[in-house]
């Protein structure tokens, strides 16, 4: 997965755009709904927020197709996560 930080663009590793990243709530992790999963709730808009740490690529596209509302959990140092810097998604 690659997260353009300055525009909040989320891609694949090949470049496949998923999703922007926009929250109005911005509510911490912590403050969510828990599920006892790698899921929360957010009590004010009731979206689904899915931790991305251990997703690959194909599972990410799938839930986001699936449900294009779906909020995104991302931490800059996760793994599975490239920063991509000045809008390079190459």
């Amino acid at each position: 997965m690659k997260f353009d930080p300055i525009t909040k663009d989320v891609y694949t590793d090949n470049g496949e755009f998923v999703k922007t990243l926009n929250c109005p709530f911005k509510i911490g992790w912590d403050n969510l709904e828990d599920t006892n999963t790698s899921f929360r709730n957010c009590p004010n808009c009731k979206h689904l927020i899915i931790d991305t740490e251990s997703l690959t690529d194909e599972s990410l596209i799938r839930i986001v197709r699936q449900n294009p509302k779906t909020c995104l959990k991302i931490d800059l140092n996760q793994h599975n996560l490239k920063i991509l810097s000045n809008g390079a998604v190459g």
